[in-house]
């Protein structure tokens, strides 16, 4: 084999296996790929069905929307969706099943979906159920109803009217002939009527006053009373599948209600005929979901279980209304308009205040309160959504006003301004919440001449200005009260000292001026001149009066500095030595000025020679870089 060859084989060989590592590596890469979507996805899709645990911020005047308004299509098997009421009892969760009523005469039972449905979507569920009667041997004489609920009532109102609406000689007027919905006002019954009662039960088949294979859709009206006659019923032997189906065709103008066609279908789980109810009705929006199973005289074991259908509803919602309240007055704090929150029905809302914005539960909606100006946040109960309870889906948060403390300004005359008649101008209150700074007021201007000397406090401290007083000053339970002096600029007059000093330095200046030597080269003085200067002086707060006699008028300071000359005369550097004797003399006279002038000219001089030395070596920087460069280039 020559060298071409072997070349060849080597190459191929490496070849193969760079493409087999790339094969795996590009499969792994797809199964991870996958593998991640699909947890992502079923993540994703189980966030959606839980409550959100983001907490949003509530603003007055505005509309906020929980979301999350669709069910899992296993709502219905999901046994912590329910709650049983009076002798319901669960005995199996992983697919949700009760016990209604365990051969017990006389007692109700209810398993109540803790949600609502809204009836503006297409509704599909379905349940089994099974009775056994114990008190005959007629398979039907095992209770007085078994089915499905649908109310405009919230589960606790369910609750109570079982327990309380009781009629004189003790019986129920909920369940028994009334089939569960008795004293729910415009609610639904769809299942068995498992006794044909004469009084009620007007239309349907089989022996009055007898055990009955019937299976109605009944309603109430809007008191709650049972409707008689002119329902959907007919005869069906024992079979176990209830289903519910509901199509809506129009919401009425007023927004709270809605008419669709309600069809209720019992089959056989061997899959026989099956029979069909329907009827077209008019529903509140939101409407409860409930399985009854209740007994009397006749009595036996009446179960229900959920299936494997699908449950396809949408969640029924409610407005929430949020009012802020003052707790003093329980009434609307102004210009704090209610917040409203569309909700499910059975969701919690929590409206929480700023220091409980770390308090995440998940299984609850939050919210945080405004703050507002001049207010703490006190409390705000939890609220449960009821349906279609708009007097209780109310959730008041209180505030409790803060203390605002005041703070008093005014001006008041030194005990030494002789003329008082100027009235002085009035300094405006301020207001703050207690334990905060005290804010500056707006000082009005004062009547000329005149200034804050000092500023007085209640506890007779003394401040040079009111900014002074009120530094680190907070506002207090009880009210503030700041004096601010007001004195008078004096302007002194000319006193005889003064003119004698004046004058004797005049003659001081012209005896000085005889006294020069006739040979000397004299140097000529800058001769004295007055400036005024202005002095910058805060507002309405001039020098404090003891200082008055500095002033020859008000805002302005006399000061007398040697102007000096432009440049030393040339002459100098011609003077004999006795010269240079007679100019030290003057200079010691007026050392500023000699001084100063040599000081300007040394700087000067040494300026204009480091300008020249740093040129100087900028450019020797430059010629040294410019070599460098031709060397590198060769």
């Amino acid at each position: 084999m020559n060298n071409n060859d072997k070349y060849f084989k080597l190459t191929t060989s490496y070849l193969i296996k760079k493409i087999n590592f790339c094969s795996k590596l590009i499969l792994f890469i797809i199964i991870f790929t996958y593998t991640l979507s699909f947890h992502f996805l079923n993540d994703a899709f189980y966030k959606s069905v839980q409550a959100d645990t983001t907490i949003s911020q509530l603003v007055p005047d505005q509309s906020f929307d929980t979301g999350n308004h669709i069910y899992p299509l296993e709502a219905n098997q999901n046994s912590a969706l329910w709650t049983n009421i009076g002798s319901a009892e669960t005995v199996e969760t992983s697919t949700f099943s009760v016990n209604l009523v365990n051969n017990k005469s006389k007692s109700a039972g209810y398993a109540l979906f803790n949600g609502a449905i809204d009836m503006t979507q297409k509704v599909s569920f379905s349940g089994n159920f099974s009775l056994q009667a114990n008190s005959s041997t007629d398979p039907f004489a095992a209770g007085d109803s078994l089915g499905f609920i649908l109310t405009p009532k919230s589960t606790d109102f369910i609750a109570n009217n079982l327990k309380s609406n009781l009629a004189a000689d003790g019986t129920s007027n909920v369940v028994g002939k009334y089939l569960g919905i008795g004293g729910l006002s415009d609610s639904i019954f769809m299942g068995r009527d498992l006794y044909q009662n004469s009084d009620v039960d007007l239309d349907g088949s089989g022996t009055e006053n007898a055990a009955s294979n019937n299976v109605s859709i009944r309603q109430t009206n809007n008191l709650g009373e049972l409707i008689k006659q002119a329902y959907p019923t007919t005869s069906v032997p024992n079979t176990e599948n209830m289903k519910i189906d509901w199509q809506p065709s129009s919401t009425l103008t007023n927004d709270k209600n809605v008419t669709g066609e309600l069809t209720y279908t019992i089959s056989s789980e061997n899959g026989g005929k099956a029979t069909t109810l329907s009827e077209k009705i008019t529903v509140a929006r939101s409407m409860s979901l409930g399985i009854i199973g209740s007994t009397g005289g006749n009595f036996g074991r009446l179960t229900y279980s959920s299936t494997e259908d699908e449950f396809n509803a949408y969640k029924g919602t409610q407005s929430v209304q949020v009012n802020y309240l003052d707790q003093d007055t329980n009434q609307p704090i102004t210009n704090f308009s209610p917040s409203i929150i569309k909700a499910n029905v059975g969701d919690t809302i929590k409206v929480l205040g700023k220091q409980l914005r770390d308090i995440v539960d998940i299984n609850t909606f939050s919210f945080l309160t405004p703050e507002i100006p001049g207010y703490i946040f006190v409390s705000a109960p939890p609220l449960v959504v009821a349906n279609n309870d708009a007097e209780n889906n109310v959730i008041n948060v209180t505030y409790k006003k803060l203390p605002i403390g005041k703070a008093h300004f005014n001006y008041q005359y030194s005990s030494d301004v002789v003329d008082q008649s100027i009235l002085l101008p009035t300094i405006n209150d301020t207001e703050g919440e207690i334990n905060e700074a005290v804010i500056m007021p707006e000082l009005p201007n004062l009547p000329d001449n005149y200034y804050i000397s000092k500023v007085v406090t209640t506890d007779g401290q003394q401040y040079a200005t009111l900014k002074d007083a009120i530094s680190g000053e907070k506002y207090k339970n009880q009210e503030l009260h700041f004096t601010l002096i007001v004195s008078k600029v004096v302007v002194p007059t000319t006193s005889d000292n003064n003119s004698s000093k004046q004058s004797s330095t005049a003659e001081r200046k012209n005896k000085q001026g005889k006294q020069t030597s006739k040979d000397s080269t004299t140097v000529d003085q800058p001769q004295e001149q007055e400036t005024i200067k202005k002095e910058a002086i805060h507002k309405n707060e001039k020098p404090n009066s003891e200082s008055n006699d500095t002033f020859k008028e008000v805002n302005k300071e006399i000061d007398s500095p040697l102007k000096l000359p432009l440049k030393m005369p040339t002459e100098i550097s011609q003077m004999p030595q006795s010269s240079v004797v007679a100019i030290n003399n003057e200079q010691s006279k007026y050392p500023n000025v000699s001084a100063h002038n040599l000081e300007i000219q040394v700087a000067g001089t040494a300026g204009i020679f480091a300008g020249g030395v740093v040129a100087i070596g900028t450019i020797t920087g430059f010629n040294k870089f410019y070599k460098f460069l031709k060397i590198v280039k060769k």
